[in-house]
């Protein structure tokens, strides 16, 4: 039997700050991977040696975009009607 009941305020409250949540970790793995590009093209300008920021990008990046990828995941697998 479904449950045909308009959602309460409560459950709209929630649904508005996990959509929030999604959305702030995938603007803020983009913020840090344009940050993390910039330091590099920065370093190249300056004649710098890259090496620092590249070495926190390989092992940043992915880090970022895994996490963000799981609560992206977690968000659509708990709203995924059955």
């Amino acid at each position: 039997m479904s449950n045909d009941q308009p959602s309460s305020i409560a459950e709209k409250a929630i649904l508005v700050a996990q959509i929030f949540s999604v959305l702030f970790i995938w603007v803020f793995v983009v913020a840090i991977t344009l940050w993390i590009i910039n330091l590099i093209l920065l370093a190249v300008d300056l004649n710098d040696a890259p090496g620092a920021s590249v070495a926190i990008s390989i092992v940043a990046i992915p880090i970022f975009i895994t996490l963000a990828s799981i609560l992206t995941f977690v968000f659509v697998g708990l709203h995924k009607k059955t």
